[in-house]
């Protein structure tokens, strides 16, 4: 499976830039910084990309699966929101394999490395059909990799496990401060991801009262050469961005905080609000003038 950080190119929706134009800039000012080439995608009708674009799998494998989510297709007011993945890759000539289109689920339920890729139990709610170790099977096979499986924090409606938890590699985990939000919940997020890894970090924050954007750290944008760390200009920032490069020391010097207040007001943060992928040449991209 590709990896977080092996991917070289960030796509966002044609929305985004008018919708948050604070994050944004904040973000396109650092992958211009960085040389990381990005572009937007056409065609579609809200700015979670992460939710309805395919998971690349391999160098050349692009899955589809069925995007049908229930806090969207049984609310009459969000309906609309719905992007179709079918429409949004044939106009941005993404190539995609459909052998997991009998498949419900969301891309922000997919924490992805090399060999690992977490998801909570919301995938087995959705797919009520599909027996639980036949969709585990299935998953497995598609994506190239081992399935490691998190609770349903059912007061979170999305169930994606982008807003918990981000793999290092195939022994180390890091987890977002949810102890300090919920310590039964989180409680149970660590004890199932120490049964899974060798270390399982937390973030956590020394403050007097706890910002309410808290959660969205861990949501970061990351490719092969800089992490992008929402900022909400309160002092979690610095306390998260430490505690970042203290974990991941092949990044020290390139994890940068932008501003988010703009992006996280509707419900996610930069992982959730890109695409990202490993193009072989993302480089010749820049030079032709083709993203940015």
């Amino acid at each position: 499976m590709i990896a977080d950080a092996s991917c070289n190119v960030v796509y966002y929706s044609d929305l985004l830039p008018g919708r948050c134009p604070v994050a944004y800039r904040a973000m396109a000012d650092i992958l211009d910084r960085y040389g990381v080439p990005h572009t937007a995608l056409t065609g579609t009708k809200d700015i979670w990309v992460r939710d309805f674009m395919p998971i690349q799998a391999f160098h050349d494998r692009y899955l589809r699966y069925s995007y049908t989510p229930d806090y969207l297709r049984d609310d009459e007011h969000y309906r609309h929101t719905m992007s179709d993945p079918v429409t949004v890759c044939r106009e941005n000539g993404v190539t995609v394999d459909g052998s997991l289109e009998s498949i419900r689920l969301d891309g922000g339920n997919v924490v992805r490395s090399s060999t690992k890729f977490i998801m909570t139990a919301k995938v087995f709610e959705e797919n009520p059909a599909i027996p639980v170790r036949e969709l585990c099977r299935m998953l497995e096979e598609g994506f190239g990799a081992e399935m490691v499986v998190l609770p349903w924090d059912a007061k979170e409606i999305y169930g994606h496990a982008d807003g918990i938890v981000r793999i290092v590699d195939a022994d180390t985990a890091i987890m977002g401060n949810y102890r300090q939000i919920d310590p039964r919940m989180g409680q149970r997020f660590l004890n199932m991801l120490k049964a899974r890894f060798r270390t399982v970090h937390e973030l956590h924050f020394d403050v007097e009262r706890l910002s309410r954007y808290s959660w969205a750290y861990i949501n970061w944008l990351q490719t092969d050469r800089v992490i992008v760390v929402p900022s909400f200009g309160v002092p979690e920032d610095e306390q998260a961005q430490r505690q970042i490069e203290q974990w991941m020391p092949e990044y020290r010097g390139r994890i940068e905080l932008a501003a988010a207040c703009d992006l996280v007001r509707g419900g996610g943060a930069f992982n959730c609000a890109t695409w990202t992928v490993y193009e072989a040449f993302a480089n010749r991209r820049l030079d032709d003038g083709t993203c940015r």
